[in-house]
């Protein structure tokens, strides 16, 4: 543990030489010689959009302009801001839709700062050492958070908007403040060292669509006693290609943190592997069981129920008490380009397993790009997602899945990409369930 607290000391302080080394003050972020200045904003013209590139004026709190010579605003480039050590407070516009890399890094005085709805990525290292940053609230637009985007912050919570489906490496690395984080269902993957030498988090819950932790991810947690690990995680862990590579490999978890899981699961076995200590999910112990805590009685069998927060309908296949069940009908969302289908459902109160798809749920629908597969699904149904031309990504995790009906991926993009995970015996056989004819496979298709 020494060793670790000693690389994040090394980390921030070469961070901090780097800034000194580059900077000497707010002008310094001034980055194109074509950019022109308005009102001290630095930027750049694109057809009919602005990005900003930086600033060279004296205020300290600065609302960032809408609009530029007619043109809207819609970028806040890379190092836009970074190493504005005088910057207090940022206020981003509506029609931003990206924040760049390194945009605010380095602001180590921020502690105000507002973005819209409508903002879909923050880049690498976009708020990195930004030590005096407590809060910030994420807008719902929200897919992306880059690699080191809130490293080294002063946060002191976070919640993840739903429809963030990325969260980079080393996202919220030392943030030694952070006690809490909400993470949304429908991410798929905690990235390497997401959440090391976080050495205050105490309070962190895995939603059920989770399937991989990577290496390091919660290593340097000190005070985060145990963790609740859902079945759906099959991989703890693992390395990533293409992730930066460490002298020294990470352990998952800090050693003394209590794995709580289902026996015979992923997360049971990387317990006992590594001689954590193990407690397992029973009764009031299952944060899920909502109906057992709270003796809700699950919808009558054969009830079409609507999913908000998923934009989904679903029908009850089984309304038992211990084991309630639902198979997916449809999308509400018609202009939905990806598409999460979740472990399981939460409807007023009661927590269901989503276990099928049911016949034609999706067919014809040319929206869709990306569909996720949830790890409790058993059975796709006949014709789910026949024709659906635009369909190049599907997820979906081997081991329960044992039916795929006729025609259920048929006519769906020629060149799509469909990723298996699982464990090896099972992945080999649902990829040869995939590769027959009448699910609609073609040559084209890769299968990974």
């Amino acid at each position: 543990m020494i060793q670790k607290k000693i690389r994040s000391l090394i980390y921030t302080g070469l961070g901090l030489i780097l800034c000194v080394l580059l900077c000497s003050g707010i002008g310094k972020t001034a980055q194109a010689a074509e950019s022109k200045t308005y009102n001290g904003f630095m930027y750049e013209e694109k057809e009919s959009e602005i990005t900003i590139t930086g600033y060279v004026g004296d205020k300290t709190e600065v609302v960032i302009p809408g609009e530029i010579n007619g043109k809207k605003v819609t970028t806040i480039g890379d190092r836009a801001f970074g190493e504005c050590t005088s910057l207090t407070g940022v206020t981003i516009p509506e029609g931003v839709t990206g924040i760049g890399n390194r945009a605010f890094n380095d602001c180590t005085s921020l502690t105000s700062v507002t973005i819209p709805e409508g903002v879909t990525s923050i880049g690498d290292d976009a708020f990195e050492l930004c030590v005096n940053l407590t809060s910030i609230s994420l807008p719902k637009s929200l897919t992306s958070i880059g690699s080191w985007g809130f490293s080294a912050t002063g946060l002191t919570s976070i919640t993840i908007p739903e429809n963030v489906r990325s969260i980079g490496c080393e996202a919220f690395y030392a943030c030694t403040k952070l006690k809490k984080v909400v993470l949304p269902e429908g991410i798929t993957r905690i990235s390497s060292r997401t959440f090391a030498m976080c050495s205050n988090l105490t309070d962190i819950t895995i939603p059920d669509s989770v399937t991989s932790i990577d290496e390091g991810a919660f290593c340097g947690c000190d005070k985060l006693d145990s963790i609740v690990i859902p079945d759906s995680v099959i991989e703890i862990d693992v390395r990533k290609k293409g992730e930066p590579l460490n002298v020294n490999r990470w352990s998952a978890f800090s050693r003394g943190v209590t794995i709580i899981c289902s026996k015979n699961s992923a997360a049971y076995k990387y317990a006992k592997d590594n001689n954590l200590p193990i407690k397992l999910l029973s009764g009031k112990e299952n944060p899920s069981d909502d109906s057992k805590q709270n003796n809700i009685t699950p919808a009558k069998k054969g009830t079409t129920l609507t999913v908000s927060s998923k934009k989904l309908k679903v029908k009850v296949n089984s309304s038992s008490k211990k084991n309630p069940t639902v198979t997916v009908t449809k999308i509400t969302d018609k202009k939905a380009k990806k598409l999460t289908i979740p472990a399981t459902v939460k409807v007023k109160g009661v927590t269901y397993k989503v276990t099928a798809i049911s016949d034609k749920a999706f067919k014809g629908n040319k929206k869709l790009t990306t569909v996720t597969i949830g790890s409790n699904v058993t059975k796709i149904g006949k014709e789910a997602f026949s024709g659906c031309k635009n369909l190049k990504k599907i997820t979906v995790t081997a081991g329960k899945l044992k039916t795929i009906s006729k025609n259920a991926f048929k006519g769906i993009n020629k060149k799509a990409t469909i990723t298996v995970k699982g464990t090896k015996k099972a992945k080999t056989a649902l990829k040869k369930q995939l590769k027959k004819k009448s699910v609609g496979y073609v040559k084209t298709w890769k299968i990974k």
